[in-house]
């Protein structure tokens, strides 16, 4: 599976290409935050056997997912920034494609449309990557899986490969710029 952070790859670009209809930190909280369930719920609960439920389903985009990721977008990440700022003097570090990604703030409507594209991304990328995606649950108990080959471990490190060295090119472009 990718890592959490490498689900960013399929937002990140929406940004760069058009900075004003997209909120950077909603695009990239909504596209992190089902893997959420993973380091929290399953450990605690361990009833699932991958730890994908709610937070990896359309209906959890919809709701846990994106009151999280708006949360996360419009509050934690600028009360972090403003003690990091404190640390770290100089707004290097905030710039993303050219913009101060933390003083670029959208409208709700934005921000709202930002986090549930990237949740939607989130379980696009995992439909490809894992034979056990709840996409569509409570309606549907079967997981789902695009590919049949998702469960071969050639496919998921090939896949990650490719995701780590563009999530790295993207930082590396894209990122004090």
């Amino acid at each position: 599976m990718p890592l959490t952070p490498f689900h960013t790859v399929l937002v990140w670009p929406l940004y760069v290409r058009w900075p004003r209809r997209w909120d950077l930190l909603a695009l990239s909280m909504g596209a992190v935050m089902p893997d959420l369930e993973i380091v929290t719920v399953y450990p605690i609960l361990r009833t699932l056997e991958s730890g994908r439920g709610l937070m990896h389903s359309v209906l959890g985009v919809l709701t846990v997912n994106l009151v999280l990721a708006v949360l996360a977008a419009r509050y934690l990440v600028p009360w972090m920034a403003v003690r990091l700022d404190r640390r770290y003097p100089g707004a290097g570090w905030r710039r993303f494609a050219g913009h101060d990604f933390v003083a670029d703030r959208k409208t709700w409507a934005v921000t709202i449309g930002s986090a549930v594209l990237g949740g939607l991304s989130h379980l696009g990328f995992d439909v490809f990557m894992h034979y056990d995606t709840p996409l569509l649950w409570p309606w549907r108990d079967q997981p789902i899986a695009a590919v049949p080959w998702a469960v071969d471990p050639i496919w998921s490190w090939g896949i990650e490969l490719v995701a780590g060295a563009l999530f790295f090119a993207m930082v590396w472009k894209w990122v004090s710029r």
